[in-house]
């Protein structure tokens, strides 16, 4: 049985410089942000970078291996284990559910959680540092661009 490609749907040949520039553009600039973030977290705690992925998940909400497990499309092994050493670290607190003690839920400790804020300040700044020789008419536009861009790729979230 011979399958059949359907062609792709011709592209205004007006945005191809547009497609091709955001695809040369945006993977590496975003790369360096969170290269940059990642060292100075990773440094920080004296941490893998699974380790510091799970800290960001638990950080931003998912307070279970699995929840992170499912967010990173990584096994649920590989983030028990992540887990396991920031908990020995003392930067993760785990708590059984009382309910259904199967359920375990993972939590920052306080100096974990001092420490990301801050790692993520100190990100900002540098961000800021690294356009601070943009005009105002250069920031509005690159604010514009993300503006258009959310709603283009992310109607839901706009």
């Amino acid at each position: 049985m011979q399958r059949t490609v359907k062609p792709m749907p011709s592209l205004n040949q007006s945005l191809l410089p547009t497609v091709d520039g955001l695809l040369e553009t945006l993977p590496p600039v975003w790369d360096r942000i969170r290269s940059n973030l990642r060292a100075a977290g990773t440094e920080k705690f004296g941490i893998t970078l699974e380790q510091f992925h799970a800290l960001r998940h638990i950080r931003r909400g998912f307070t279970s291996v699995g929840a992170i497990s499912d967010k990173r499309q990584v096994s649920r092994s590989a983030v028990s284990q992540a887990v396991e050493a920031l908990v020995r670290k003392g930067l993760v607190t785990r708590t059984q559910e009382s309910a259904d003690r199967r359920c375990v839920r993972l939590a920052l400790t306080p100096y974990a959680s001092e420490a990301m804020d801050a790692n993520y300040q100190a990100n900002r700044l540098w961000m800021k540092a690294k356009m601070s020789s943009l005009s105002s008419e250069e920031l509005e536009c690159v604010r514009a661009s993300m503006d258009i861009l959310r709603a283009t790729f992310m109607p839901d979230e706009s």
